[in-house]
């Protein structure tokens, strides 16, 4: 997909960890693309790294971080692979840390210049002159926040690095539009003193959920934590008590799943988030959509139909049914993240849009190791955008990209789950630099991602206490201050 004009313009959303890598690695290649324009609605970079306490307006969106975070993973993982972290530091650092290592990273590789802060990205549409989807070009249009005023330019493509950590998703309770007390999502969290002497039910077995309430049983005059799935497999600290999932409200206590009543006044959503691209939201360029046709045809079995997946075409008639036109995903309701699951169809390689291939979300896969994840994907698409990686047809990227949604849900798993790597991230990161043909990320590093998921997964209160190091691409050593672990 080699862009025939001469140097690639290309913009970034987001000066975050993703937009940043995006840039440099689109810096440091001047005899293919044009300086990026990185486009950031806030006025400094970091992204979701940023702490604030400010509360959230239209202009101002905080981050999620909250003022005691540490990283649940070592640094020495956590580090793009062209630049490290200051060898001094712990394994395990404060926010602080990552954020000054994003401002330094930012300032190394001449990023800033490039940057338009307090800038809001208001639409991104494509338009295709010929017709052929992976030549499309992109409108972005912005606007400066004390600046009513929009302005729309022409861009190659698009690199959407806002990440996924700014929309709370809640799931639904029954009855808890009558709970009296307070509701929050952990997304709003910013530390345990103001919960002291409340009784606190957290929502949900995560990181963030563990963290924050391990945090607040030092505090709280009672804390809950509920979760399904496999039994922890470590001891709660005093003051934090397990439960099954709250499954319905009353106006002074939380029901689970097993009928233990939790007298509660404090309820907090450890659910995680929806992806939220609202620039994408607006009407495409019918131009870009003149030639939709049915590409291919899949039966879906009946499990499906009542899973809860709703796919609307632009009329709103129902798409979910015997036969679906995979055509249908390049219409505007389904070009948008979905709001009630939090999918992004249809990505090819979870990562770039099937239907427009200059269209690529880097960093949208949960459960990785971000920073050297996204330098992959990164350095992938600018492959592909430099004609080194030619992709297949839109339609078979369409097809497999289907074919996976498919696969997903026939085996009963949440849409949202559907970019969830986990374990499989480092055959991803793999394919990505073998296909691409850049260095890969060295072995060492799912070595020590293994070691760490075992240490969190057992000892979650103390495991930052560890100390790892590299010796080489494949061996690492790890020492610990504690004697527990």
């Amino acid at each position: 997909m080699k862009m025939t004009s001469n140097r690639i313009r290309v913009a970034v959303i987001g000066a975050g960890a993703a937009g940043l890598c995006s840039a440099r690695n689109l810096l440091s290649r001047p005899h293919a693309f044009q300086p990026p324009v990185v486009f950031e609605r806030s006025l400094q970079v970091g992204g979701t790294w940023v702490y604030s306490e400010e509360p959230e307006t239209e202009s101002h969106q905080h981050s999620s971080m909250y003022r005691d975070l540490r990283t649940n993973l070592p640094k020495e993982i956590m580090e793009f692979p062209d630049y490290s972290f200051d060898p001094s530091l712990p394994s395990f650092i404060h926010r602080s840390e990552v954020l000054r290592y994003l401002e330094e990273y930012t300032e190394n590789f001449h990023v800033r210049p490039h940057i338009r802060f307090n800038c809001n990205v208001i639409a991104v549409s494509p338009v295709s002159e010929d017709g052929v989807g992976d030549r499309v070009r992109w409108d972005v249009t912005s606007h400066i926040w004390e600046n009513p005023h929009p302005v729309t330019e022409r861009f190659d493509a698009v690199m959407v690095c806002a990440g996924h950590y700014s929309q709370p998703y809640v799931p639904d309770i029954p009855g808890i539009d009558t709970f009296q007390g307070k509701l929050l999502h952990s997304h709003v969290y910013r530390y345990p003193e103001s919960f002291t002497s409340r009784s606190v039910v957290l929502l949900g077995c995560g990181p963030s959920g563990i963290d924050i309430a391990i945090e607040l049983a030092q505090h709280a005059k009672q804390v809950t934590l509920c979760h399904h799935g496999p039994p922890i497999r470590w001891t709660p600290p005093k003051g934090l008590s397990l439960a099954p999932p709250v499954v319905r409200a009353t106006p002074d206590s939380l029901i689970c799943e097993d009928g233990t009543q939790l007298e509660a006044d404090t309820l907090i959503f450890c659910t995680g988030y929806k992806y939220c691209y609202p620039f994408l939201e607006s009407k495409m360029d019918p131009r870009s959509l003149k030639d939709t046709e049915e590409l291919v045809r899949v039966t879906l079995p009946n499990s499906l139909s009542r899973s809860g997946l709703l796919l609307e075409t632009q009329n709103g008639h129902d798409a979910c049914n015997d036969q679906l036109k995979e055509g249908m995903l390049a219409k505007d309701t389904i070009v948008i993240p979905d709001e009630g699951q939090g999918h992004l169809p249809p990505l090819y390689k979870h990562l770039i849009h099937a239907r427009y291939p200059t269209l690529v979300f880097i960093g949208a896969c949960k459960i990785v190791v971000p920073f050297p994840h996204v330098h992959c994907q990164a350095l992938f698409f600018l492959a592909v955008l430099e004609g080194k990686c030619p992709l297949p047809s839109v339609e078979q990227m369409l097809s497999e990209s289907y074919k996976e949604l498919m696969d997903h849900m026939s085996v009963g798993l949440p849409l949202k789950y559907l970019h969830r790597l986990a374990k499989d991230q480092w055959d991803y990161n793999q394919w990505l630099s073998k296909t691409a043909g850049f260095k890969p990320l060295p072995p060492v590093l799912r070595k020590i991602y293994d070691k760490c998921s075992e240490f969190r997964n057992t000892s979650p209160i103390i495991y930052r206490s560890l100390k790892f190091e590299i010796l080489s691409s494949e061996e690492f050593r790890v020492n610990s201050t504690d004697a527990q672990i």
